[in-house]
């Protein structure tokens, strides 16, 4: 019998690492999808992969359960299946390492027989189409599915009563002892999302709706002073609703709610966000009480990019809490979606705040599940790419979290896409070609000779977000559309520059940055950081105020207030919060043709935007004047003080070119001499290069690097030493 495997997240030299028995072990990972024909460990082309990524020094591997695959007729939970799953990995792969993620949903006949335990949805009633054969469970999570709540306490009970009678039978057979971690999963694709969210508003049903009236009464304490609050004379606790969708979709000053006439509204979302926080870390303290030696569990948790405009409706907004409980050691999400992330020269950005996460001693895995040209993507007909650009985009995607602190793993649709050879090969794995599964071995070496130094990531750009702004911003849902059709449009149009489009363009300067919540202000060594980036902050508290103007903006730092930062105090939204702060007067713009031109030294970024929206502009003299409307209103400004730069854009510059050049004028290194993505962190430097050629680059205090590049190309270098290492 193997020795029972120890797995636990710890902190070491600046990262946290993955133990195994007291070892660390590079967290890279090979996993098995959910669906049928690529899901059964045991299968020929499941196990031909799992053999091929254990032959090149990968360790550890993740297979899909759910847990109503596994109830016996009398309900009890028998894991033979889990078991199976298991023996099929460590056949393949003897030293291997398994994760299962374990989908909490319950079975379908339960849903059915629990009618006030479902979720509902503001716009429409819940459906599920006929079911015929081999399906995924998961397949239909982002329409308007028939689903268990995640505020019905009848089905926390029944998954908490479940989950610890899966991991009290598995610990104690053989296959349990190869168990590394459980991810736990629920929600769209197993991804703690509101069912149905891009395209509905979830939650409304009986379940979700009590679960807000308790929370209502702790809050408030009486039924009058919810009342007033709410500007609802006559409001009772019985009488409370969750908000339609009109009440969700509607903002009274720009794109932000106002807070004297629209709490209800920001009540019911920080209900929800909260709660499903706390939730999420109930399911991980039952996990480690129950397994009988240290174990990791992970979840997907904390999304932020790439949510098309929805994160308030179905994102995990709240995540303080989760982020300071012993109970989830990773966190996940599967890489941005986002066609300029994805496609070659982007980023190949996560969907979470990472810096926020490493700091917090929790071990942040992506889900890459990039296709290749060698099986083609199956829910992406006109996907394109040749064997040269995968390797490219490969090296990239797996070094990404690499350089962040944090660890991935390949998600395998391989099985289940296009054919490349029927006759003569069959179905195979995304990255089974001699090629890719070389960069598999070379990554995975270098990734694990690097687990034994301390992490460094010497960044003087820092990135300032609060999740839960969302909860203020106005969004609509998305009309419903096929699989794989994601949806990229917004009825709010600024907020996907200060998200989305910033990060691309900040990982395109050749600078590094980190990111930080706005509340880790008064508790961050502010030290090495150049030039701060207020993003989404359109709520500042008058303390979170007194840190700014004492703390972050002195010594001389820059600091740049975008969009409608600082507008809101919490308890009224105007644009003079954001002069007190700035110094610069603020006033709401509206204009027809929404459009402006930024200008720093001899660089220029040209935005418009195609919605109408209300738009702040500012007052300032001509000296000060970086931007304008074009009616001819300023729309950016930069004020110096004796202690500070204080910089005011009312849409953020996102081009690399810009934000690199504002980046060097606040004084920050440029590791590379050229605008392209370049990713920094680990003492590696990537550069992400379109055209190639010759480069100049250079880690703080290291030696000037002189190469050059080819085009299309990923490669990484040692940046204390200049060595380079792959590629």
């Amino acid at each position: 019998m193997p020795k029972p495997l120890s797995a636990r997240v710890e902190m070491r030299a600046g990262r946290p690492a993955l133990m195994l028995n007291d070892e660390p072990v590079a967290p890279l990972i090979y996993a098995l999808s959910d669906c049928p024909g690529a899901r059964w460990s045991w299968e020929e082309v499941p196990t031909r992969n799992i053999e091929q990524f254990g032959l090149r020094g990968v360790r550890l591997f993740q297979v899909d359960l759910w847990l109503h695959q596994m109830l016996s007729a009398d309900e009890s939970i028998d894991v033979t299946l889990a078991q199976r799953q298991i023996a099929g990995v460590t056949a393949a792969a003897p030293n291997a390492a398994v994760m299962i993620r374990l989908h909490l949903n319950p079975p379908t006949q339960w849903i059915y027989d629990h009618p006030d335990e479902q979720v509902g949805y503001a716009d429409t009633e819940a459906h599920d189409p006929p079911i015929h054969g081999l399906h995924r469970p998961l397949a239909h999570d982002g329409e308007s599915p028939i689903r268990a709540s995640f505020y019905s306490a009848k089905w926390q009970d029944w998954a908490h009563l479940k989950l610890r009678e899966f991991c009290a039978k598995l610990a104690a057979t053989s296959e349990g002892n190869a168990l590394c971690g459980i991810q736990l999963a629920n929600g769209v694709y197993g991804e703690w999302h509101q069912f149905g969210f891009i395209h509905h508003d979830p939650d409304t049903g009986p379940a979700a709706t009590n679960a807000f009236r308790d929370w209502l009464k702790e809050k408030y304490q009486s039924e009058s002073a919810l009342a007033e609050t709410w500007q609802a004379p006559g409001l009772t606790w019985d009488t409370v609703k969750a908000p339609d969708s009109p009440a969700r979709e509607t903002a009274r000053i720009g794109i932000l709610r106002d807070p004297q006439t629209q709490r209800a509204v920001i009540d019911y979302y920080t209900f929800q966000h909260t709660t499903l926080t706390d939730i999420v870390v109930a399911f991980g303290a039952t996990t480690k009480a129950t397994w009988p030696r240290p174990l990791i569990t992970a979840t997907f948790f904390g999304y932020f990019y790439s949510i098309f405009g929805r994160q308030a409706a179905g994102a995990q907004l709240a995540a303080e809490n989760a982020l300071q409980s012993p109970h989830l050691d990773a966190w996940c999400s599967p890489q941005s979606y986002e066609a300029k992330a994805r496609e070659f020269g982007g980023p190949g950005n996560a969907r979470g705040i990472i810096g926020v996460v490493r700091r917090a001693g929790k071990l942040w895995l992506d889900e890459m599940d990039m296709p290749t040209s060698h099986v083609g993507c199956p829910w992406e007909e006109d996907f394109e790419s040749t064997p040269a650009d995968d390797i490219a985009i490969h090296r990239r995607n797996v070094m990404q979290p690499v350089t962040r602190g944090g660890g991935q793993w390949w998600y395998d649709f391989g099985p289940i896409g296009k054919t490349p050879d029927f006759v003569t090969g069959g179905n195979c794995g995304w990255w089974d070609t001699p090629e890719l599964l070389a960069d598999v071995e070379a990554l995975t070496r270098i990734c694990q000779e690097r687990m034994e130094r301390p992490f460094e990531r010497p960044a003087d750009v820092l990135l300032v977000h609060d999740p839960m702004s969302f909860l203020h911003t106005v969004s609509r849902r998305h009309p419903s559309a096929e699989f794989g059709k994601l949806p990229f449009t917004t009825s709010d149009p600024v907020t996907p520059l200060l998200v989305d489009n910033l990060l691309h363009g900040l990982y395109a300067t050749g600078v590094a940055f980190d990111e930080a919540l706005l509340s880790e202000l008064g508790t961050l060594d502010l030290a090495p950081y150049r030039l701060v980036l207020l993003a989404t902050t359109p709520v500042i508290s008058d303390s979170q105020r007194k840190i700014i103007s004492e703390d972050v903006a002195q010594d001389g730092r820059h600091v740049a207030m975008l969009g409608f930062a600082g507008w809101s105090n919490g308890d009224t939204t105007n644009p003079e919060h954001s002069a007190s702060l700035s110094g610069i007067p603020t006033r709401l713009h509206e204009i027809e043709n929404v459009a402006h031109t930024l200008t720093l030294d001899v660089t220029t970024e040209d935005r418009a935007l195609e919605n109408s929206v209300g738009i702040p502009a500012f007052e300032a003299a001509d000296d000060d004047v970086i931007g304008r409307w074009s009616d001819g209103s300023i729309s950016a400004v930069r004020r110096t003080t004796d202690a500070a730069t204080w910089w005011t854009f009312a849409l953020p510059p996102t081009t690399p070119e810009f934000l690199r050049q504002l980046a060097l004028t606040a004084g920050c290194h440029a590791f590379n001499d050229h605008a392209e993505v370049t990713l920094i962190g680990d003492g590696l430097i990537i550069p992400h290069t379109i055209t190639g050629g010759p480069r100049r680059l250079q880690w703080p205090g290291g030696p000037v690097i002189e190469t050059n590049l080819p085009p299309r190309s990923t490669t990484i270098f040692d940046g204390p030493t200049g060595t380079r290492l792959h590629g």
